[in-house]
């Protein structure tokens, strides 16, 4: 029985901070919950960083489960008095925060390197599905590491200097004994260019969505409250489109383009929902809004939605643009396909490889061509009953279930 390792750092940050439930946090969590009920696996879980948040998370995502911990008593017990000093303060409270930064000084480093049992991991495989693999394990340890992308070393202007040097640090902790898992084609290419590593030793497995989230809502009192719990008007049509708001994800086009498309055409019952948590350098994005005054009324800002709003939210709207100027795969895309709604894409990167032909895809920049699209998903709904179609047919080939089962071949071939 093959023993692993699965690294789970990034877990327990979505206890604390809702907000990082992005899409690494979603490709983690699925990979650990699916190598954790496989019973042809001796599956244990390690903390490199954020080892009490992570006790916490484990605490209550799964209380009734004994799960095997590979890190050193000593750190576990510390973790523990920690957590015991913040229980009584309501969650993300200032108590909290003031607790976790008096432990954290404590400790001597700002970001804390845990350590693990040596005998608990020998002859095991070790996975981390996003953070840079510890330095502290054995030079013959078997690794594998997950590179969603590396747009912080194609595209740094887009970036803040810890994503660019958290990209440097995964591709420093690549060493012969390490297998990246590249979430797609694209990214398996850039990271070949990149470092000169041999096609040969990388992996490409796609991610999926998953199911039990993301689904085709018919129920339309559902939608109906969703759009009513966010302040979104339930009267007109919508078009959507989820992201951290960041200058990368190109939302300043999705706006133009929907700007010119209502005003030539003199639409008066459409808007555009923005789904998505504030980012990287988003002023510009809120200062085009502002500059419009018929935008404010016809666009609307959600922040942060939680996950079990998501599918209504996807199923309601005509179409989902996302003409994002890189990606290491787009799971959003896939989130709103899976929900049967017809997307429009960039067509660069892993995008064209997501979408396939279950969606519209465009020069990310071209407004023009943009708007051509959301004028197609709001006059031509033969057309867009047939994307649907198309969207559902295309989520199909990607599912959690293969995703999980690939990895256990390839830990087993390592």
């Amino acid at each position: 029985m093959k023993k692993i390792v699965f690294d789970g750092s990034i877990l327990g940050l979505s206890y604390y901070h809702e907000q990082a439930k992005t899409g690494v946090f979603r490709v983690a969590e699925a990979l650990f919950k699916g190598l954790k009920s496989n019973k042809d696996i001796d599956f244990n879980i390690g903390f490199s960083e954020h080892l009490p948040e992570n006790l916490m998370y484990l605490k209550h995502e799964f209380p009734h489960e004994k799960i095997k911990i590979v890190n050193i008593k000593n750190d576990i017990l510390k973790a523990k008095i920690e957590n015991s000093f913040i229980k009584p303060f309501p969650k993300k409270s200032i108590g909290q925060k003031l607790v976790r930064e008096f432990f954290t000084r404590t400790r001597g480093y700002t970001k804390p390197n845990f350590k693990f049992d040596s005998q608990k991991i020998k002859g095991a495989v070790y996975h981390s599905p996003f953070l840079p693999i510890p330095q502290n394990l054995e030079l013959n340890q078997k690794k594998t590491i997950t590179i969603h992308d590396l747009i912080p070393k194609i595209h740094p202007e887009f970036f803040n200097p810890w994503n660019i040097q958290i990209t440097d640090k995964i591709i420093q902790s690549i060493d012969k004994n390490t297998r990246p898992i590249c979430v797609s084609e694209s990214t398996k290419n850039d990271l070949c260019e990149i470092t000169k590593i041999n096609p040969d030793s990388v992996s490409v497995i796609h991610l999926a969505a998953c199911k039990e989230k993301f689904y085709e809502v018919k129920n339309q009192d559902l939608i109906l409250n969703t759009l009513v719990k966010y302040a979104i008007p339930t009267n007109r049509k919508y078009l959507l489109s989820l992201s951290t708001l960041e200058p990368r994800k190109n939302i300043e086009s999705t706006i133009q383009s929907f700007s010119d498309l209502i005003l030539q055409e003199k639409i008066e019952d459409l808007n555009l929902v923005l789904v998505g948590s504030k980012g990287w350098k988003f002023d510009a994005i809120f200062e085009k809004i502002n500059s419009n005054p018929i935008l404010k009324n016809k666009i609307f800002i959600t922040g942060f939605v939680d996950d079990l709003d998501l599918a209504p939210l996807y199923s309601g709207a005509l179409g989902f643009v996302y003409p994002s100027i890189y990606e290491g795969f787009g799971l959003p895309l896939l989130e709103a396909m899976q929900c049967g709604t017809p997307v429009i894409g960039s067509n660069n990167s892993s995008i064209p490889e997501v979408v396939g032909n279950g969606g519209i895809l465009v020069d990310a920049k071209d407004t023009i061509a943009i708007a051509d699209s959301m004028n197609q998903f709001y006059f031509n709904e033969k057309f867009r009953n047939s994307l649907k179609e198309s969207a559902i047919k295309q989520a199909q080939q990607f599912n959690w279930n293969r995703f999980t089962t690939q990895h256990i071949e390839l830990f087993n071939q390592l």
